[in-house]
């Protein structure tokens, strides 16, 4: 067994250029804090009426379901290093990562990513030891399944429904429209009809993979798939 494998390490990955960099593989350090992930904060609303005891939860008034705003993310890191490196070194990390918004895979839990704008701080060193903190003050609550769900494609000849069984994090998704032999395709969600063009289909008022099974009513002829990103906290 490498020594690298009794360590937790992580992998970053900018998002818009895709480049990654893995914590102990490029750069030698470990992970010295379990405690990296926060907890999520939730979204409350409570207010006072008069003549009333206690207060009214709004907290769930606008979704139906719990909100969450942000967590925080605190990874600390150390490792030895020739101490006349360690100024080239923390610059070059500052330099790659800094200010940038990244998505975090954790060695331990490697099909999902945690996704946030990353700052380096309370760099120090002593000797050839170096330590300092990747930190994400403002991190997306839910971690993001690495891999998307497609439920089709599922053939529409007329009329058909498609069911996106529940989940643990709502997300808009992708419907994707294939050979379109109608002039119009349609879905409706919620008693609201939307018009589909053939390619991607992304309507913000469609919401799928939250706390109920979500089924959707396709009218026309043609192809389609639903394709989303599922998460957890």
């Amino acid at each position: 067994m490498s020594r690298v494998d009794l360590f937790n390490g992580a992998t970053i990955k900018i998002e818009g250029t895709n480049t990654s960099y893995h914590t102990y593989t490029n750069w030698g350090l470990y992970i010295t804090n379990t405690n990296c992930i926060g907890d999520p904060e939730q979204y409350t609303k409570y207010v006072e009426v008069p003549g009333r005891d206690g207060l009214v939860d709004l907290s769930e008034a606008i979704s139906g379901r719990q909100v969450y705003k942000k967590r925080e993310i605190k990874i600390n890191l150390a490792g030895p290093k020739n101490k006349t490196t360690w100024a080239s070194t923390i610059s070059t990390i500052r330099n790659a990562i800094n200010g940038k918004i990244c998505q975090i895979t954790f060695d331990d839990d490697t099909l999902y990513y945690w996704r946030g704008r990353v700052e380096i701080k309370d760099f120090s060193s002593a000797l050839n030891l170096g330590k300092f903190t990747i930190s994400i003050p403002n991190a997306d609550p839910y971690k993001y399944s690495v891999t998307e769900t497609t439920v089709g494609p599922t053939t529409i000849s007329g009329s058909g429904d498609v069911t996106i069984t529940k989940g643990n994090m709502p997300a808009c998704p992708n419907i994707v429209v294939s050979d379109k032999t109608s002039t119009n395709f349609t879905v409706t969600y919620g008693g609201v009809a939307y018009n589909l063009v053939a390619g991607n289909n992304r309507i913000p008022s469609i919401m799928v993979g939250g706390p109920d099974n979500v089924t959707l009513a396709f009218a026309g002829s043609a192809k389609v798939s639903v394709v989303y990103r599922s998460g957890s906290l």
